[in-house]
């Protein structure tokens, strides 16, 4: 009977144990630049779907995307890649083109509990286009724990406009929830926009160069994360196997979060 009561302390502890490993927040990202919402394969989302798929992230994170604009047959083209990969969706409007919309977009593998979108503006003489900070709110199944990610697309006109932007971008997102920022930064890690403009952030990539694919050159494609210090990196990639759909490499990273 000892012996069968010190079984079962140790299998209930192992259990515990299992259990609270599992509840670590681990978490699969992919951002991608999309080259005009697809215009490389005629707009068509499914490259991009099956691309997506074979790396089953839990979010993906985009940018140069068409909302119902001439250019891409007034498609809906956030919504049918989430239909397609059976996601949750949130588009975010940059400014209004070609009789539609221009933004970036975010895809959730689950339920999302709220959406904000942040227009990011900067002088208007140097400016060149409007862009935005969307985010959403997502509650992970497994450990119940909330979480934000959040994808931009920074102006390539100059490197005030883009210090101006992310300013507004680090006001709107906050600091109270464990959030994940990944995006076009349209800047190298040696300017003022990102190391100083992204000094209160933990960087998840490195400085591999990230455009043009497939043969990248420089660094302007970006994953960070907050509070700073809270997250592992389990790991990183720069995909550079996205020649055929578009003119940037993927990102791809897996986190953890130890909040």
């Amino acid at each position: 009977m000892k012996k069968k009561g010190i079984y079962i302390i140790v299998s209930l502890l192992f259990f515990c144990l299992c259990g609270e490993l599992n509840s670590q927040t681990l978490i699969r990202l992919l951002n991608m630049n999309t080259r005009m919402s697809g215009q490389m394969v005629g707009y068509d989302a499914t490259p991009f779907v099956e691309y997506i798929k074979k790396y089953d992230p839990d979010f993906v994170t985009l940018q140069e995307i068409d909302y119902r604009t001439s250019r891409n047959g007034f498609k809906d083209f956030t919504t049918e890649l989430a239909a397609g990969l059976g996601y949750f969706s949130a588009f975010g409007k940059a400014m209004p083109y070609a009789e539609g919309e221009y933004g970036v977009a975010i895809l959730s593998k689950y339920p999302i509990e709220k959406i904000s979108n942040t227009q990011l503006t900067g002088n208007a003489s140097e400016m060149k286009e409007k862009r935005t900070a969307l985010f959403v709110d997502v509650i992970i199944p497994a450990t119940k724990k909330k979480v934000r990610v959040v994808v931009t697309h920074l102006d390539h006109s100059t490197e005030g406009v883009r210090m101006s932007m992310i300013q507004q971008l680090n006001a709107a997102v906050g600091t109270g929830i464990p959030t994940l920022l990944a995006g076009d930064f349209n800047a190298k890690p040696t300017e003022t926009s990102i190391h100083t403009g992204m000094s209160s952030w933990q960087r998840i990539c490195n400085n591999f160069a990230t455009f043009p694919a497939p043969t990248p050159s420089s660094k302007i494609d970006y994953i960070f994360a907050k509070p700073s210090g809270s997250w592992i990196v389990k790991s990183y990639q720069v995909l550079t196997n996205t020649t055929e759909i578009t003119d940037h490499c993927a990102l791809l990273a897996e986190v953890e979060s130890i909040d």
